[in-house]
This record gives structure tokens, sequence and C-alpha cells, in this order.
């Protein structure tokens, strides 16, 4: 099962029961207002914050409908920002999630920022929590992941995540035929990952130009697995 909408992840969510999602991955917005100021062509989308990057009640929001609609002893992976990892942390603590790690992501490259007074950041946040108790599957890893960032002409959402990444996260805490939600689904990465690992997605999306992205790049890992 494969059910991706496009709309606000806040009224959409409201359709789902209570405690029916298995797992849910996701890369909401780092309330950092990001937008890349590297390319030529300044009309290009990553030239433009995305939907929500000023909004902490969009967050706190959909924190607390992640929790109502899983079920009980099962797990979330949510991406963050170093720079706002403290409201993230006090969000999810008080809509009633469990931390259990805040997984540092090194990626093969480092930023920009302050180039003299700042040393070059190379690593993302990702929060693991439970709503309740969950076990992970399979052999016990670490807190500390290495994944190559998705670069160049590879990249289609300028906040695009690797889908081996997120399959890592999808086999630890979920099985087979389980439903994954990402409610900031973005290019689909989650969606294709759980195409890739047998499992039901749910997907939402506001922004009308990356749901279309989506729709295609789940179509597309759809068609290779028939």
């Amino acid at each position: 099962m494969i059910d991706i909408k496009q709309g606000d992840c806040l009224e959409l969510m409201k359709r789902i029961p209570d405690k029916s999602i298995d797992l849910i991955v996701t890369d909401p917005p780092y309330l950092m207002r990001y937008k890349t100021g590297h390319r030529k062509d300044k009309n290009h989308d990553f030239c433009y914050e995305i939907y929500g990057d000023n909004d902490e009640s969009l967050i706190e929001n959909a924190i607390n409908e992640c929790y109502r609609v899983l079920k009980d002893n099962t797990a979330m992976y949510m991406f963050c920002n170093s720079n706002k990892v403290d409201f993230f942390k006090l969000c999810l603590e008080k809509s009633g999630f469990k931390i259990k790690n805040m997984i540092i992501w090194v990626k093969n490259n480092w930023t920009a920022g302050d180039l003299k007074a700042q040393f070059g950041k190379q690593y993302e946040i990702i929060f693991l929590v439970n709503k309740g108790r969950c076990l992970f599957n399979g052999k016990r890893i670490t807190d500390v992941w290495y994944f190559d960032r998705v670069s160049g002409n590879k990249q289609v959402h300028q906040n695009q995540k690797p889908v081996d990444l997120l399959e890592q996260c999808i086999l630890k805490h979920s099985n087979e035929n389980d439903v994954v939600l990402d409610p900031f689904m973005g290019s689909g990465s989650t969606g294709v990952a759980s195409l890739r690992l047998n499992r039901n997605f749910i997907g939402i999306e506001i922004d009308e130009k990356y749901y279309q992205i989506a729709k295609e790049r789940i179509e597309i890992e759809r068609s290779r697995n028939e």
C-alpha cells in the first residue's frame, strides 16, 4: 500500500486513526530559513526557503500528531539541525516521546558558514524517539552513522536525504508490511526506501512541485518491484 497526498500535514494527519502507524521517519523544516546562495541561477527552487521553515508551531503540532498516530511501543526518527536541537528536544519530550538517541549523521562534506570564526559543520542530528519502548531489529549499532549526502545532479530537493540512510532507519525499527509514515515527504526518499524494503507507506507533502517529484520517484520504484 502506497498512499501519498499533497497538502498540509496537520490537516491530513487528522484523517489518520489513533495508534495506526508502525514507524515514522521524517525530515521536517529545521526552522533555519535555509536557502542556498551558491547557485548561479537565482530563480532555482533551492534559492527559496521551504514551506514552514520559520514556523515553530508547525513543528510542535506535527510532533503531537505523530505521537497520536503511532502505535504503542513504536519508534520515530526525526532529522534536526544542531542550531535548533533544544527546541526539537523540548517538543518531543512534551508530547510524551522518550528520547533514545541523538544520532550523529556524519556526511562527506561540510558547510561554509562563517569561514573565519566557525569550523565547518559535517553532521546532522537524527532523533530516535520511542512511544513506549520499541526494541530494535538485529544487532546493536552505534549512534554515529556515516552516509554520503545526496549531491550534484542527483539532488532533486535541497534537503534530500540518502535512501540508504533511510533504509537503515526502517530496517532497525519496522518489519515487512508495516506502515511507515513521513508527514514531511519532500521528494519521496522515505517512500522509495519503504518500497525497497516491502513496507507500506503514507506520505504527505505541502509543496506541489515536490509532491509531483515524489510521486514520479515512487512510481518508478514501484515499477522496478513489479
